[in-house]
């Protein structure tokens, strides 16, 4: 019984470091992509009013 209480926190803590990484490293590579979709999308209306 106690190394079954000991063994949970642990693949508990595993789990939820990844996601936490993931979650950032996706904000992170969404900013950098969008930085370049709205450049274009401000180009694109700036030559249709014009």
């Amino acid at each position: 019984m106690e190394q079954e209480e000991l063994r949970l926190p642990i693949k508990q803590e595993g789990m939820t470091r990844p996601a936490e990484g993931n979650i950032a490293s996706g904000l992170v590579w969404g900013i950098l992509i969008s930085i370049p979709l709205w450049i274009s999308v401000i180009g694109w209306v700036m030559g249709f009013w014009r």
